[in-house]
């Protein structure tokens, strides 16, 4: 019975530490039950430290033990000890300075499997018995329930003197033990332990396994041992280490198995696991089943029969296959309203050329200076908006100020309200659109807009972004071939950040000079041809001006459309009320203007009546 005496034995430096715990606790607990705590953490250490084979010396008040940190990062060093309190399980080691609970202490001899020396290997198997020993219903029960005497001496199984665990001796290529797996016989849930010589850690296989036909890796030694009853191959690697498959795997290394199954129960398989069969050319699939499916070692045969059906090719990390695929494909034809993506409302006529706008994609909107790109842009990315499609506009050459002012009078379909009520019920609707703006203006630098950009999609969802423009974003510079390269570059970076971060870009930029009255073309578009190349679509304003601006004739042309393939015209007519280049409000006028005095003077009245009660989007044809 161990007394709250002083820590006598341990260093000076060190009783502090582990005296704090104690005092905490003895304010808690009553003298009998505080020994009978500190009984069970001592026994508690003990069971843990014996079967790993961890040598230990115990004094009155702790457990010494060699430091796992210590004589990892320096295998030369001696004597660099962790001490473990008898009555907590808190631990110190004053050379590397590691210190916590007995989990954490736990956790880090665990990382630290191959740590044993030939001598304490052979000693402990020395110290196991012949199954024989093993009374005949101690294999009735999980983990190892299923599994016969006879596939256990296949592995040359033994069992503790104790009769509490199976020990499976692990043999390297030369046949030389080099450590074991333990299995408790006393949990339904597997407790293993693995134990390496230093620097051996290998594969748990059954030696001189079958070449030809399936290999299976599993996560645990009892899965190996319920396939082995079933003449099924299998092996399971160290929890703890990254082994070369071609080091310790003959068969696989030779290539005499046709194939390599995967079967980690939902859990993605070891990365080092996978990279090792892709470099050395080795055909795998991995089993398809959930987390919530039953492991392994619980499964009947005609259960792992059925399992072994579910596979899916591993080619590489990069690479994937039409099986993988063909789930996805079907999905994609039979829901295209979904894969089409969003449909405009206002540009109906888009829809029949575009399909919709979907995310993922680059768009480029080229047109002549003056024509009204932004306008076009602003209505475009409005009607989007006001479907739900979270928009981040960069207006790198009108003011945000101005840009908003254009895009709430789209919104409303009418001039903006001088009277404050009213102006106010407006914006709040307004405000309630998922639109955000950056506040830049001019030349930028490319990073410090990306670096937006990623915080407006991951922290905002935004799915649509707008650069207007590109070359006013760029800014100039004296040599031309200089401004063309930053372009190619910066339209590059725009293409990768909306493939990776699935958002649509789209990207307003000048044109090049043309001859007067000549339209323009995929080539117009000002700089290389990259800016093209990268793009999902390209969308051109062209225009033929008339005497004013209102009878000025315009076109949206697509002439380039990776998705769907369809080119072709959509027809705009500028509205200067509602500063609109699409149909909706300039069909209400056209209504408006052909009913009776008496009519339109009461539909007057109704539509001043209607904007203060406005509704999001489309309320004018809505009414």
């Amino acid at each position: 019975m161990h007394t709250k005496s002083p820590h006598r034995d341990i260093p000076s430096y060190l009783q502090g530490n582990i005296s704090k715990v104690s005092i905490a606790e003895d304010d808690l607990f009553d003298d009998e039950l505080l020994e009978d705590l500190y009984k069970d953490m001592a026994d508690d250490i003990l069971e843990y430290l014996t079967p790993r084979l961890i040598s230990y010396e115990e004094t009155d008040t702790s457990f010494v033990i060699p430091c796992p940190h210590c004589s990892a990062t320096d295998p030369d060093t001696s004597n660099q000890d962790i001490f473990i309190d008898k009555n907590t399980g808190y631990f110190v080691c004053p050379w590397c300075s590691r210190d916590g609970s007995w989990e954490d202490l736990m956790a880090l001899v665990n990382v630290h499997e191959d740590v044993l020396t030939h001598s304490q290997l052979h000693s402990y198997l020395a110290s196991t018995l012949p199954l024989t020993h093993l009374p005949d219903t101690a294999l009735d029960q999980l983990p190892l329930a299923g599994v016969s005497q006879r596939t256990l001496k296949k592995f040359g199984a033994r069992v503790t003197s104790d009769e509490s665990r199976i020990v499976l001796p692990v043999s390297d290529l030369g046949g030389q033990v080099v450590g074991f797996h333990s299995v408790s016989l006393l949990h339904p849930i597997p407790q293993i332990i693995q134990r390496y010589v230093e620097g051996q850690s290998t594969a748990f296989s059954q030696c001189g396994m079958s070449s030809g036909g399936q290999i299976i890796f599993v996560p645990t030694c009892c899965d190996v041992l319920v396939l082995a009853e079933h003449n099924i191959n299998a092996i399971s690697l160290p929890a703890n280490s990254s082994v070369c498959i071609e080091d310790t795997c003959y068969p696989l290394g030779s290539h005499s198995h046709s194939e390599v199954l995967l079967w980690y129960r939902g859990e993605p398989p070891p990365r080092h696991l996978l990279m090792s069969l892709v470099s050395a050319g080795i055909q795998s699939s991995i089993v398809q089943s959930s987390e919530n499916d039953s492991p392994i070692h619980r499964k009947s045969l005609s259960e792992i029969r059925a399992a072994l059906k579910q596979t899916v090719p591993v080619v590489s990390e990069f690479t994937t296959t039409f099986q993988q695929l063909k789930d996805k494909l079907y999905h994609r034809i039979t829901h295209k309203e979904e894969t089409c993506g969003v449909q405009w409302k206002r540009f109906t006529e888009l829809n029949d050329i575009l399909l919709g706008h979907r995310r993922g994609e680059m768009t480029v909107l080229t047109g002549p200076t003056g024509s009204g790109k932004t306008t076009l842009m602003a209505e475009y990315s409005l009607d989007l908006c006001c479907q739900g499609v979270k928009t981040l506009w960069g207006s790198f050459e009108v003011s945000v100020l101005r840009l908003c002012e254009v895009m709430l009078q789209q919104y409303t379909g009418a001039p903006l309200p001088h009277d404050l009520t009213e102006f106010n019920t407006i914006a709040a609707q307004f405000s309630t659109l998922p639109l955000h703006f950056l506040t830049y203006h001019g030349q930028q630098d490319m990073a410090s807009v990306l670096k937006v950009m990623s915080e407006a999609v991951e922290v905002w969802g935004v799915e649509h972004i707008i650069i207007d423009n590109l070359q006013f974003m760029l800014g100039t510079t004296d040599n031309p071939t200089d401004r063309w390269w930053e372009q190619d570059r910066a339209v590059s970076t725009f293409r990768r950040f909306a493939s990776t971060r699935n958002c649509h870009i789209t990207l307003i930029a000048h044109p090049k000079k043309v001859p007067e009255g000549q339209p323009l073309s995929i080539g117009s578009v000002y700089g290389g041809a990259k800016v093209t190349q990268e793009a999902d679509n390209v969308l051109i304003l062209q225009t033929k001006e008339g005497s004013t601006v209102a009878n000025s004739r315009k076109q949206l042309q697509v002439v380039k459309n990776r998705y769907g393939g369809q080119l072709g015209m959509v027809p705009l007519k500028f509205h200067q009320e509602s500063l609109t280049l699409s149909s909706c409000f300039r069909q209400k006028t056209k209504t408006k203007a052909s009913q009776a005095p008496d009519q339109l003077e009461d539909d007057t009245k109704k539509s001043h009546s209607l904007r203060k009660l406005r509704v999001k989007g489309l309320s004018y044809l809505e009414h």
